[in-house]
This record gives C-alpha cells, structure tokens and sequence, in this order.
C-alpha cells in the first residue's frame, strides 16, 4: 500500500481547460492595456486643458433662477479648482454676477453645475466663461 501512495504523489497534475482560457484571456487583456497605454504615450500631445463652458437650461426656482453648465476639458491634462464667472449684462450695464468653482475636470470629460440669480437670465444677456484653474 506504500508503493500505491508514492507513485500518485508522483503523478503529474493536468490543468483543466478552464485554466487555460483563464489565463489566455488574463494574457490578452495585459498584453492589450499595455499596448494601448504605450500608444497613448507615443501619440498625446499634451496639451494644457482647454475649457469652454455650455448653457444647458435655465429654470426658475423659489428663490430666484438656476442656471445649469457644462464645462467641457478637451485637453490632455486635467483641470482642479475650475473657476466660472458668469454675468448678467442689460446693454454695458451689469445688472448681477454668479460664480462657482469645479474642484476637477479631467482631461477628455465634462462637469455639471448650476449658477444661481435673483433676476431672470432669459431677460439680459448672460456670459458664462471659464476665468481660471489650478494644475492637479
């Protein structure tokens, strides 16, 4: 009975066809984040972030309007402390001001916000833009 223990500890192990797969499919998805994070080194131009803002709604609220943004970052590096100034003008007079401040906007990605005002938005005309940000 010792003879038969010793020779099937001695016996070797065949992977099951599942292993393989697994680890074909664990082989690709490296070898493909690899080659796409050496792609992206090669080919980015790095270029500092490149802010507009868009005007997505205006909605009255109990206590006044609101505003709703988009700020879009189309360059390659990320934006933190993202500030907005917005302005409702009647002709060159300044009739109310509103600002407020993204703490980020990656590169390639947008961010939402609102702005608030006491008067009506639709009645002057409103400038939103971009007055500055920090780098991450």
């Amino acid at each position: 009975m010792t003879r038969d223990n010793a020779s099937k500890a001695t016996d070797p192990i065949r992977p099951h066809w599942v292993e393989w797969l697994t680890g074909l499919a664990a082989t690709t998805i490296v070898v493909a984040v690899i080659g796409w994070m050496a792609f992206e080194a090669m080919t980015s131009d790095d270029r500092p972030p490149e802010l507009a803002v868009q005007i997505l709604a205006i909605d009255p609220q109990p206590s006044g309007w609101r505003v709703m943004i988009e700020v879009r970052n189309s360059g390659d590096q990320a934006a933190a402390a993202v500030d907005i100034k917005a302005s409702l003008l009647d002709g060159p007079e300044l009739v109310e001001e509103a600002g407020m401040t993204f703490d980020y906007v990656a590169a390639g990605s947008t961010s939402r916000g609102g702005l608030l005002f006491v008067n009506n938005p639709s009645l002057h005309q409103l400038q939103v833009v971009p007055s500055g940000f920090t780098e991450p």
